[in-house]
Order: C-alpha cells, then sequence, then structure tokens
C-alpha cells in the first residue's frame, strides 16, 4: 500500500502543477510551458550533459545543494524525471482543459471545499491520462540512456 501511496501524492501534486498551468494565466506562462517541451527538443546526450552541469558540486544548482547529485543515483533520479515530465503534463493537459467547470461548481455548491472538489471531481477524471503519462515516462525512462549516462557518471557500484 506504501508505494500506491507515493504514486498518488505525487500524482496530486503533478496534477495541480499542470491545473495551474492550464487554468491560470500568470507572467510567465508561456516560458514555462516551452520549457515543458524542453527534453522533446534536446537529444538525450546534450540534456545529461546540460544536467550533469548544473547539479555538479560547482554547477548553478548544485552548489547551493547540501547534498550530491551528479554522479549518484539521485542524478538518475533527477534526469529520468527530466525525460519523462513532459510526456505526463502533454497527457494530462488536453484532458484537464476539457473538464466541464460546472462539475466543480456543483460540487461547491453542494459544500464542497476546493481540497474535496479536486480529490472527488477533477482527479478521477484526470486519473486515465495520468496513469497513461506515467506509462509513457516509463517506457521513455527505459530506453533512456543519453542523458543517465553522463549524470550518473558510469561509476561501478556507486552510480
Amino acid at each position: 500500500m506504501g508505494p500506491i501511496v507515493g504514486l498518488d501524492d505525487g500524482s496530486i501534486v503533478l496534477t495541480t502543477r499542470t491545473l495551474a498551468l492550464v487554468r491560470y494565466e500568470f507572467p510567465a506562462r508561456r516560458v514555462i510551458d516551452a520549457l515543458v517541451d524542453l527534453p522533446f527538443a534536446l537529444p538525450t546526450a546534450v540534456a545529461g550533459i546540460a544536467l550533469t552541469a548544473i547539479y555538479a558540486e560547482n554547477g548553478w544548482i548544485g552548489r547551493w545543494l547540501p547534498f550530491k547529485v551528479s554522479f549518484t543515483p539521485l542524478g538518475v533520479f533527477v534526469a529520468l524525471v527530466f525525460i519523462g515530465l513532459p510526456f505526463v503534463v502533454r497527457t494530462v493537459q488536453p484532458v484537464l482543459e476539457d473538464v466541464n467547470r460546472e462539475f466543480e461548481e456543483a460540487a461547491a455548491t453542494l459544500g464542497a471545499n476546493r481540497w474535496q472538489t479536486f480529490s472527488r471531481v477533477v482527479f478521477p477524471i484526470v486519473m486515465p491520462a495520468l496513469l497513461t503519462g506515467f506509462a509513457l515516462a516509463f517506457a521513455r525512462a527505459l530506453g533512456e540512456y543519453g542523458s543517465v549516462i553522463f549524470i550518473a557518471g558510469n561509476m561501478p557500484m556507486v552510480s
């Protein structure tokens, strides 16, 4: 039961972020929308080199982290999330755009708060698309080599 709960927690966070990208206008919305597609545009080796440079101990992000990311299993996880995230977002996004807001308004009229409306109305509608996106991301992760080999460092018994 533990892994299922973890999957649901992560999928709820991802769904809410995608929901914000779909429903709300904010200044950097187009930039964030374009950044979601970045892993599709980059060759995998370039993505791996970029992630290694960014998360290295002297990289832009790595220098501020109290733990090491590059050349560790955590780096492999970061690379796989980077290359898999667009599949999930782009699979969930059209479903969220098609969710009828009248369902949410009806739930609010019946006394549901925002969390109840999300978890009992929106999330069940989005769940099949979310599972499809996770399946696509998992399939891509199984075949991914370019970005993973650079950030993992190919160090035996370490990464």
